[in-house]
């Protein structure tokens, strides 16, 4: 993982560092969704193939959160199989 800082301009525009961008194979006029969650902003590449699972997978997440924010906790075990610990997780 690369590790990179960069600044906000006047503008408001942010740019990715290229050793970032060369890692992530990004290109000029490459889409993303943005997020603000809690003032961290997170960028999240567009690709049309996964849009809409990454918008109810960001939902979920969300809703996630506030769960455990509110103190709603559910334990899952280690022998679970993977799609019992999503489905625990994301109810």
């Amino acid at each position: 993982m690369e590790i990179a800082l960069t600044k906000l301009s006047p503008n408001g525009q942010v740019v990715i560092p290229s050793e970032i961008r060369k890692e992530a194979g990004l290109k000029p006029s490459t889409k993303f969704i943005v997020f603000n969650e809690g003032g961290n902003i997170l960028l999240k590449q567009v690709r049309a193939e996964t849009l809409s699972k990454d918008l109810r997978l960001f939902e979920k997440i969300q809703s996630s959160e506030e769960q455990i924010g509110s103190g709603k906790a559910v334990k899952a075990d280690s022998s679970m199989s993977d799609e019992d610990i999503d489905d625990i997780l994301m109810s």
